[in-house]
C-alpha cells in the first residue's frame, strides 16, 4: 500500500475512508467503537501530514528563494576566479617573468571543479587566497589577496544562509516521513480492521466500495 500512496493522496483517501466508515456504522455498540477510533487516528494523523507537508512546502520555498538570490554573488565570484586563473597563466607562459609557482594550486581541479552552489565557492576563493599567503613571490600577491577577501566577505552570509535553509528544508522533509509513516500505520489498520469487521458481519462484500484506493480508476492500488 505505502508504495502506491503519495503524500498528496493522504489528504483524499484518509477523509474519504473515515467518512465511509462513520456513515457505516451508527449503531451504537463496540464495534461503531472500535470503526470510531479507526477514523479518529485516520483524522489525526491526516491533519498531522498536512501541516508537515505545508511546512515542507515553505521549507523548500524559502531554499529556492535564496538559491536565485544567491546567483549574482555566485557569479561574481566565479568571474574572479577565472579572472585569476587566467592571469597566472598568462604570467606563467612569460618567460620574461621569474615566478616559478604553480597556477594549479590556486584553483585545484580548474573552474570546473567547483561547484555551483555559495558554499562551494567560498571553499574555492578561501584556497587561492591561502596559496596566496603562502606565497611571497606570486604575481600581483596583495591586490589578489585584498579581491579575494572582498569576494569571501560577500559569500560568506549566503553560506552562512544556505546552511540553515537547508537543515530546515532537511528536517522538514524528515519531519514529513515521520509523518507519512504515522499516516500509513493509521490508514491501513482502519483498512484492516473494516474488513475483520465486516467479515465477521458477513458483509465482506462491501469492504472494497469503502476503501478509497481501491477505486482508483487504472491502478491497482
Amino acid at each position: 500500500m505505502d508504495r502506491y500512496i503519495d503524500n498528496d493522496e493522504t489528504q483524499v483517501y484518509g477523509p474519504k475512508l473515515s467518512a465511509n466508515i462513520r456513515l457505516k456504522f451508527t449503531e451504537p455498540g463496540p464495534i461503531q467503537a472500535l470503526m470510531l477510533h479507526c477514523c479518529t487516528q485516520i483524522e489525526q494523523t491526516t491533519e498531522s501530514m498536512r501541516v508537515a507537508m505545508a511546512d515542507r512546502r515553505r521549507a523548500g520555498s524559502k531554499r529556492r528563494a535564496l538559491a536565485e538570490e544567491k546567483l549574482p554573488v555566485v557569479i561574481r565570484a566565479r568571474a574572479e576566479l577565472k579572472t585569476l586563473t587566467l592571469a597566472l597563466a598568462t604570467h606563467k607562459s612569460d618567460a620574461t617573468q621569474s615566478w616559478d609557482g604553480d597556477p594549479s594550486l590556486f584553483v585545484p581541479g580548474g573552474m570546473g571543479g567547483i561547484g555551483k552552489g555559495a558554499g562551494a565557492m567560498h571553499v574555492a576563493l578561501g584556497v587561492a587566497k591561502g596559496e596566496f599567503e603562502k606565497d611571497s613571490l606570486a604575481p600581483g600577491r596583495e591586490e589578489w589577496i585584498k579581491r579575494l577577501e572582498t569576494q569571501l566577505d560577500r559569500i560568506a552570509p549566503l553560506v552562512s544562509q544556505t546552511q540553515g535553509v537547508t537543515k530546515a528544508h532537511n528536517q522538514a522533509l524528515s519531519e514529513q516521513s515521520a509523518e507519512k509513516r504515522a499516516w500509513l500505520r493509521a490508514y491501513r489498520g482502519a483498512c484492516l480492521s473494516l474488513e475483520g469487521v465486516l467479515t465477521l458481519l458477513g458483509r465482506e462484500s462491501e469492504y472494497t466500495a469503502m476503501v478509497p484506493h481501491l477505486n482508483v480508476r487504472g491502478a491497482s492500488k
